[in-house]
């Protein structure tokens, strides 16, 4: 029986929908990619402007804002 392998995810599509994500639900202030595939975000418009250098970075963050959101929505209830 031939084994059927997962293709890899692409990472930079999904990094791209959970920025779109992160700017609509007012998590982040600014994210956008550059044009050599490293990212700028910025939380507020008041805070420091993080370089992140790739798709798993922004990804990342979008995991670490989410661990946050519900946090804050455990502590609410």
């Amino acid at each position: 029986m031939p084994h059927y392998v997962m293709p890899a995810p692409n990472t930079d599509l999904e990094a791209a929908a959970w920025a779109d994500v992160l700017l609509r639900y007012g998590l982040v202030h600014a994210i956008v990619e550059g044009p050599d595939g490293q990212w700028l975000a910025q939380i507020r418009p008041e805070s420091t402007v993080w370089l992140l250098r790739d798709a798993d970075e922004v990804l990342a963050l979008a995991a670490a804002l989410q661990q946050q959101v519900r946090a804050a929505d455990g502590e609410n209830r």
